[in-house]
């Protein structure tokens, strides 16, 4: 397994991996990031399939956001998802960010525990964050 920039031949693996991960997002929005977030994403591969993958991005001078980090269902616990947000906090850091923050479903307590692990602590709750109205648990991480 390794990690490397996305390229535009990825899309249909990211999509598809997104799609049985996630609900919410629009499809589009990753070629979006593509174009708009240079450096910024990442996809982990393991003999030729796309695994997971990340997207982050400086919001504002010394902050940024981690989009989104998905892993596909039969490689987690391996250490993609860390080698996924080890990489992306790096890049985050490297671009000038200090402080790094994300959101996760309040009922995906896997999610949160992995990012509590990794050094994220809750900051607030996002209330209706989601489409189905679901909150949001708001983690930051100083880089």
């Amino acid at each position: 397994m390794f990690l490397r920039l996305f390229q535009p031949q990825d899309f249909h693996s990211v999509i598809k991996l997104e799609s049985q991960i996630f609900h919410e997002h629009d499809p589009h929005l990753y070629m979006e990031m593509y174009e708009k977030v240079p450096g910024g994403f990442f996809v982990a591969v393991d003999a030729g399939e796309v695994i997971g993958y990340t997207v982050g991005f400086v919001s504002v001078p010394g902050k940024s956001r981690i989009f989104t980090i998905g892993v596909k269902e039969t490689y987690r616990g391996r250490g993609v998802g860390t080698q996924l947000i080890n990489r992306i906090c790096d890049v985050l850091r490297e671009k000038g960010a200090r402080v790094a923050s994300l959101e996760v479903r309040m009922s995906n307590i896997p999610a949160q525990h992995f990012y509590l692990r990794r050094g994220f602590i809750p900051a607030w709750v996002e209330r209706g964050y989601y489409i189905d109205g679901e909150d949001a648990l708001i983690m930051k991480k100083d880089l």
